[in-house]
Formats: structure tokens, C-alpha cells, sequence
């Protein structure tokens, strides 16, 4: 199970945490880049003298590396959190501790009452959030086991809607008909229908290492593999449909988690 999909079956404690126990393989993983640090072995601090266990680091990882889990959720866009950019100001000012007038202060507009209204909003958000929550476990806890299952989505996903309504099966379908010769490539074209098109840029972009760095001659090196005639295309289609990032220089790529 890749990343993209394995952080949606996490619990809600473990979101909050940014790193999880995989009992069956074994090793605390960070939900943010995926990095692994395996059972048993232990893991000196940087320029200290000191050992933590896999979870401890695991968490230790999480701060140092990105920051708080709080800010690394705040700073999804708002199809994957759902939150406004003044919501987002608004729970960073919350978890600061400032109080109604404090904030009011800081924005240099607005009343203390308005600040009361949004926390009162964002509370009985968070009480629906739950419910939803329960009813959507209880839902599928009764959908029979040969019910189609969906390819998820991945998190950095531009516009989401029905096009990233794909099954498992459509999924395969689509790869074991435009790589005829494998699954390694090459590929025989791009089809229009965005459907395919966004299965095939999700198994290409499966071939890069998540928290790795890559320089434009490497992402080509690799995309020319599918498609050599045109492998400019590929890497386009791989940004603009989010799966991957790059620096405004291309002078680095990497995978977007």
C-alpha cells in the first residue's frame, strides 16, 4: 500500500501525532514523507547525547523536520481540509492561546464578538465532522466485501471531482491497455479521457522515491522509459495534475506525498 493511500486508513490520533505504528512491518513511519524508523534499534540526536526509541524519534522527526503536525495539516489547500484562509489565521491564533481581543488587535479590524461567532462555528464543524465520521464507518462496515473498491485519491490532487472516481479494476484495465509490453513502458499514447490519463500519470509517478530529490535530467532519464517521443508532456501532465513539484528554476523535482 503506498503512502498516498495508506495515510487515509490512520486513526485520528495518529493524524494528529504525524507518525504511526505499522505493527506488520514493523517500523514507526512518518505520515508526512514516509520515512521509516524500524523496531528494536535506537537513534542518537543530532549533536546530543542522546538515544530515542523508533516511536519516540518518530516523533522527534515529525517536529524537527516538519514543524507541527497542526501546521503541516493548516497548510493543505482547501479541497483537503476544507478550511478557508481566515479559518486557517484563525486556528493558528487559537493554538497560540491568544485570546478574542488579542486577535481582534492583530487582525486590526473585526470585534471580539465576530472572533466568538467563528470559534462557536468551527465547534459545531468539528461536532458534524464527528458524526459524519461514524456514520460513514457504520455505512461501510455493511457494504459487501465484492463491492468495487476506489483508487484514492492522492492528497496534492488538482481539482478534484469525478475524474478520480476510478476503481481498482478501471485502474488496471486502463494500465494493461496502454502498456501493452509491461508495465515498465513504454506507453503507447496518452488518451484523452481524463480518467485514463490520471491512472496512467498515477502508476508513472509511482516510479519516483517520495522525500527524494531529482534533477530535470534525472525525471527525464526516467519518464523517457514510457514515453521518449514526448517525454516533456509526461513531466508537464505529472506537475499539473499534482503529482509532482518543482522548484521555479527547475533546477529539482521531487514527488508531492
Amino acid at each position: 500500500m503506498e503512502m498516498t493511500e495508506l495515510f487515509w486508513t490512520f486513526s485520528l490520533e495518529e493524524i494528529k501525532k504525524g507518525y504511526a505504528y505499522i505493527g506488520e512491518k514493523g517500523h514507526s513511519r512518518c505520515l508526512i514523507c514516509g520515512e521509516q524508523f524500524e523496531e528494536g534499534q535506537v537513534f542518537r540526536l543530532p549533536g546530543e547525547d542522546k538515544w530515542y526509541d523508533a516511536r519516540r524519534y518518530a516523533a522527534y522527526h515529525v517536529e524537527s523536520v516538519h514543524g507541527s503536525m497542526l501546521g503541516y495539516l493548516l497548510g493543505l489547500d482547501k479541497k483537503t481540509n476544507g478550511l478557508t484562509d481566515l479559518q486557517k489565521d484563525l486556528i493558528r491564533d487559537f493554538a497560540a492561546g491568544l485570546s478574542d481581543a488579542e486577535i481582534v488587535k492583530k487582525a486590526g479590524s473585526g470585534s471580539a464578538s465576530t472572533i466568538r461567532n467563528h470559534r462557536f462555528v468551527m465547534k459545531e464543524k468539528a461536532k458534524q465532522a464527528k458524526l459524519l465520521l461514524a456514520v460513514i464507518e457504520l455505512m461501510e462496515a455493511g457494504v459487501p466485501l465484492e463491492t468495487p473498491k476506489f483508487v484514492p485519491v492522492h492528497r496534492n490532487a488538482t481539482q478534484v471531482d469525478e475524474r478520480y472516481a476510478i476503481t481498482e479494476a478501471e485502474h488496471q484495465s486502463v494500465l494493461k491497455q496502454y502498456f501493452p509490453q509491461g508495465l515498465d513502458g513504454p506507453l503507447t499514447h496518452i488518451p484523452r479521457k481524463e480518467k485514463k490519463k490520471i491512472s496512467i500519470l498515477r502508476h508513472i509517478a509511482s516510479y519516483f522515491e517520495p522525500g527524494q530529490r531529482y534533477t530535470e535530467k534525472q525525471v527525464n532519464e526516467q519518464l523517457k522509459k514510457f514515453w521518449v517521443d514526448d517525454y516533456v508532456t509526461l513531466r508537464r501532465y505529472l506537475i499539473q495534475y499534482g503529482f509532482m513539484d518543482r522548484e521555479e528554476d527547475c533546477s529539482e523535482y521531487w514527488l508531492k506525498v
